[in-house]
């Protein structure tokens, strides 16, 4: 789950209001006890860093679910797909066939070799899915800036 920065910004703006009321209210009624309640701009800047570092995962994720999505169903031209397949052969040792037959059938994954190309098995199929989406995670996330 992502969160969107207006929304922690929005809590934090709220916090340090209530922060800053409770010591307001503390001071004029006289209370023994202090409250001191406050961030650090270091903690305020480690804050805003993790939220700018999830917001750009959220956005590497997407953009690598819609390049891995057009290199099994598509067959897209793109360079970056063609990187993407590129790396996996290597990784893999072998060229492989990405095949969506129908629409209601489920995606076919064929290993081309000297007799043709080869359907793999269903354990293959995982690996090869899986490596896929790692390299398709790690290109993107090199490429953004």
């Amino acid at each position: 789950m992502t969160v969107n920065s207006f929304y922690v910004q929005n809590m934090l703006r709220k916090y340090k209001k209530q922060i800053t009321s409770a010591q307001h209210i503390a001071r004029e009624t006289g209370s023994a006890r202090n409250l001191h309640f406050s961030y650090d701009d270091d903690q305020l800047s480690d804050m805003d860093q993790r939220v700018a570092e999830a917001r750009r995962q959220g956005l590497v994720e997407r953009v690598a679910r819609e390049v891995y999505e057009n290199l099994l169903f598509s067959g897209s031209d793109n360079p970056i797909v063609e990187e993407i397949k590129a790396q996996l052969e290597d990784d893999l040792g072998f060229a492989v066939l990405f095949r969506n037959p129908f629409p209601n059938l489920s995606l076919q994954i064929y290993k081309e070799t000297d007799l043709g190309p080869i359907k793999v098995s269903s354990d293959e199929k995982e690996d090869i899915m899986n490596k896929l989406w790692a390299i398709s995670l790690d290109k993107v996330n090199a490429t953004m800036l």
